[in-house]
């Protein structure tokens, strides 16, 4: 981007968009696969066999989760960004 003025052109440099924290990333990866677990069948209907295996992805999804987090990783984005009580 460009301005230019009767002394000169002065230029702007655009935006970058942030690069990806791999660490971020990451923790967003693990937090998005226990958030499908969790919501593949937020009705209960499905065969049996289908909400063990559901649970059995979400218990997965979660330790792995727990083991990033409980080893130092930092947290989930939507978790960075929820609002702690008093925050208006």
């Amino acid at each position: 981007m460009a301005f230019e003025s009767s002394a000169r052109i002065l230029y702007f440099p655009r935006a970058r968009a942030a690069e990806p924290d791999p660490v971020t990333e990451h923790a967003d990866d693990l937090y998005d696969a226990l958030s499908e677990a969790l919501n593949g069948r937020e009705d209960g209907t499905g065969r049996g066999d289908e909400r063990d295996e559901a649970l059995q992805i979400a218990d997965a999804a979660l330790t792995a989760l727990d083991e990033h987090l409980r080893s130092g990783g930092v947290l989930p984005t939507p978790w960075k960004n929820a609002a702690r009580p008093g925050d208006h």
